[in-house]
């Protein structure tokens, strides 16, 4: 038995990892009035993670699954309530497109969420679609949703901003340490950071492609798998801005193609959902761009953005953390006192950043969560 005693605890709740998922868990607890400290290992709002790229999809019709759609409405109203307690915006609301072939298993499935959940769309036979989104080369065998409720997000700032707020409130932070073990016993954690030990009661994991080098004992099975992110210029900028163009998502046999309104007023951001190559660790991941990484992508631009020149102007590096059934990882971590994983979150969590903080801080804190989040459940690996 551990001889600490309450009082010798230097804080309720750790944080490990204050990106996409940590930012938010870290500014909840602190909104909870909780003692809170949060770990990174670089500063928040890097861009050696997953969670960067200027901008990120928000969607509620989710082709992923329609489970999915409560808890990104959800992430809708925290989205919008950070903005209010901040005075930063950060989700841009555009509206959204979702197309491909009618038959298609992502497009059905849209269609499920908008129609379940009675989210406001229009839906239009290719033709339609590009008399009415004209930058966007729909095929006439398509089908094109348009969502209402559908944007984007920024993620550096949300990050920067969700930390700033739970600084705020209260919240500690500690950046550039890395956590190298924490070990739970039945009073609480011990987490060493370098040469220092701190001690808490729980602890909220939310290290991302990490996870498995700070608790390998889990066996988590996921992988890695980098991502190419490229901006190309428009040949009329006026057609792509975010109260013109919507962002859009184009999904095939488990690879998607998706994009942006222009932010700077030149150029418009792409990429590919999946089909990267694989890694065996974050800081393993080749951050340098290869003529490789561009060819397919320019192809769709040509086939789908023809306003679009098709010369690759900017490209950056991320990195997704599979699972096997791409569902994310939330919940106690099996065999692990006290402690709360907090993802990895399988390539397509980051829209759901502030709901699954939420959740993971009711989570470390004896509270039940109100929304459903057996998919999530970390025990189904073992």
């Amino acid at each position: 038995m551990s001889t600490y005693h309450e009082n010798a605890v230097d804080a309720d709740i750790a944080v490990i990892g204050l990106g996409s998922m940590g930012s938010f868990a870290f500014w909840q607890l602190a909104s909870m009035g909780k003692s809170v400290i949060g770990f990174d290992r670089f500063r928040p709002g890097h861009d050696n993670g997953a969670g960067h790229g200027e901008t990120r999809i928000f969607r509620t019709a989710y082709g992923e699954g329609v489970a999915y759609v409560p808890l990104l409405q959800a992430a809708r109203e925290l989205w919008r309530k950070l903005e209010a307690e901040t005075s930063v915006e950060l989700y841009v609301e555009t509206g959204g497109t979702m197309f491909g072939p009618k038959d298609d298993n992502f497009i059905t499935t849209v269609q499920e969420s908008v129609q379940q959940y009675q989210l406001p769309h229009k839906v239009y036979e290719g033709p339609e679609a590009k008399k009415e989104y004209p930058q966007i080369n729909f095929q006439d065998n398509q089908v094109a949703v348009f969502e209402e409720l559908a944007g984007f997000v920024k993620p550096e700032l949300a990050i920067e901003t969700a930390v700033k707020r739970g600084e705020d409130l209260g919240g500690t932070v500690y950046t550039n340490s890395p956590v190298t073990r924490i070990d739970p016993d039945d009073d609480g954690v011990s987490i060493m950071c370098g040469d220092k030990q701190f001690r808490v009661k729980k602890v909220i994991v939310a290290s991302g492609g990490w996870t498995s080098k700070l608790l390998p004992q889990l066996n988590l099975p996921v992988s890695l798998e980098r991502q190419v992110l490229v901006w190309y210029k428009a040949r009329n900028p006026e057609l792509f801005t975010p109260d013109k163009f919507p962002i859009f998502s184009r999904v095939s046999k488990g690879r998607g193609f998706y994009g942006f309104p222009s932010l700077d007023g030149e150029t418009v951001k792409v990429a590919f959902h999946h089909g990267g190559v694989t890694a065996d660790h974050p800081d393993h991941i080749d951050r340098e761009i290869h003529e490789s990484d561009l060819l397919a992508l320019t192809e769709k631009v040509k086939k789908y953005l023809p306003n679009l020149i098709p010369e690759p102007v900017k490209a950056k590096t991320c990195f997704y953390t599979n699972t096997p059934d791409e569902h994310f990882v939330l919940g106690p971590a099996p065999g692990l006192q006290h402690v709360t994983l907090l993802g990895p979150m399988a390539g397509h969590g980051f829209k759901f950043a502030p709901i699954m903080g939420e959740i993971a801080a009711e989570l470390a804190t004896d509270k039940t969560p109100s929304l459903d989040i057996k998919m999530f459940d970390p025990n189904r690996f073992q």
